[in-house]
């Protein structure tokens, strides 16, 4: 028990600057350790294929039956009646009408190699019954980029995107710190400023407390 009473003795003698500054040193340390475990918990998300989403880029005119070509930018599907469509899109970003007309020979990227994969682990297909499939991978000397395309039973497209980069988890984890830092001085800046403004107004309260007392 008299340790106790010490403890909260000297908690309470803490002058509000003292805890202050070790509010302030707290945040520095906490936050930016965050961002860090944040980074962390993203990479292994990512690696596992949980931040790449199946993405439906629709059908064309007349229902697409067969998958013909593609690369990462762009996939061509046969119709019911025979004609050629091709969808051009670029990375998550797909046009409300990317489909158009196309015709033979069919122009993709000479990198792309069909049926490689760089992505090792098992990806759960798009929703629906899958009726024909395209996984197409593009090497290049500091980056790799894989495209897997879904034709469902009821015409449409889906695709599925993943790319790996040099260095990419050292810089996930610099961006997760750093913006951690940024994020702990902005609240820290937050944190002074109002102490300043309330010691401001305890001052000028004690400085008017004669006036009012006469």
């Amino acid at each position: 028990m008299p340790e106790q009473a010490g403890d909260h003795q000297r908690r309470r003698q803490l002058s509000p600057r003292a805890r202050l500054l070790l509010a302030t040193g707290a945040i520095l340390v906490l936050v930016p350790s965050l961002g860090l475990v944040s980074s962390i918990a993203y990479i292994k998300a990512r690696r596992a294929g949980l931040v790449s989403p199946w993405r439906a880029i629709g059908s064309p005119p007349g229902n697409a039956v067969e998958i013909l070509t593609g690369d990462n930018r762009v996939v061509y599907v046969r119709t019911a009646t025979g004609s050629v469509y091709g969808c051009e899109h670029s990375g998550w970003r797909v046009a409300e009408d990317c489909w158009h007309p196309a015709h033979e020979p069919l122009s993709i990227q000479r990198r792309a190699k069909i049926d490689t994969w760089v992505f090792e682990g098992q990806v759960r297909p798009p929703p629906g019954a899958v009726v024909d499939a395209l996984d197409v991978t593009l090497w290049y000397g500091d980056a790799a980029f894989e495209t897997r395309y879904r034709l469902l039973e009821d015409g449409t497209v889906w695709k599925w995107q993943y790319d790996v980069f040099p260095f990419w988890g050292l810089g996930a984890m610099l961006i997760g710190s750093i913006g951690g830092l940024v994020l702990g001085i902005v609240i820290v800046a937050v944190l002074w400023v109002r102490a300043g403004l309330r010691s401001m107004r305890q001052r000028r309260m004690r400085a008017g407390s004669p006036h009012q007392s006469v």
